[in-house]
């Protein structure tokens, strides 16, 4: 079954995928197994994409079949964030200038189901929208998308706002997207900077561990 699943959405079998998904849940397969067997498909994806066997609407259509599958309701289960399981708070949005949103998508789906609760502001969000954000939600962490070169001068506007006013010290920022290195991320003055969708999560469970501790240690 894993290997099937696994097969499906890499090949972008869109049908196929949702369909096996649902006999596995029929055959009781555990939901968060087969989440970590869809998983392993988009990774795969994107190997594909970065091989340049796969292109940019190969990238989106295998986001569509991954939200697709995550709205099944076996599924949704092991995305519920509660105030119990909550691990941080993270503000998720595409950069101004950026319409792009399959990889913030993914993203924020692989860290709701590790805890965070995700403010997604969606694509195109302006620097204003941003900052007014950040004072109501009061996040852990940032995160911020772009496809585009250009992009990356956008994120850095947001960190420099954030410097403005004195509160970069406040939040952790990652960035990502098809044009992230960790030269943009100098540039941009994230804390980290990653195109892997698996280890910016983990990064982000990484600080909120970080932050829990120094709480401890201050009391």
């Amino acid at each position: 079954m894993k290997q099937s699943i696994v097969r499906s959405i890499e090949g972008l079998y869109e049908d196929r995928t949702l369909e096996l998904v649902r006999i596995a849940i029929r055959k009781g397969f555990k939901p968060i197994d087969i989440f970590n067997w869809l998983q392993i498909g988009m990774e795969r994806v994107g190997k594909l994409y970065e091989t340049s066997d796969y292109f940019i609407a190969d990238l989106i259509f295998a986001g569509i079949i991954f939200q697709e599958v995550m709205e099944l309701e076996e599924l949704k289960e092991i995305s519920k964030v509660t105030p119990k399981n909550k691990i941080g708070r993270l503000l998720l949005f595409s950069v101004c200038g950026d319409c792009h949103d399959i990889g913030k998508n993914i993203f924020g789906s692989f860290a709701k189901t590790a805890g965070f609760e995700i403010i997604d502001l969606g694509t195109d969000v302006s620097l204003f929208q941003v900052m007014e954000a950040i004072e109501t939600v009061k996040p852990d962490i940032i995160g911020l998308s772009g496809m585009q070169q250009e992009t990356i001068y956008e994120m850095r506007a947001v960190v420099c706002e954030l410097v403005n006013r004195g509160i970069r010290d406040n939040y952790r920022v990652i960035i990502g997207g098809a044009v992230i290195d960790e030269k943009a991320g100098q540039i941009v003055g994230a804390d980290f900077a990653t195109k892997d969708v698996m280890m910016g999560v983990e990064k982000c469970k990484l600080w909120m561990i970080e932050k829990v501790g120094k709480k401890n240690n201050d009391k």
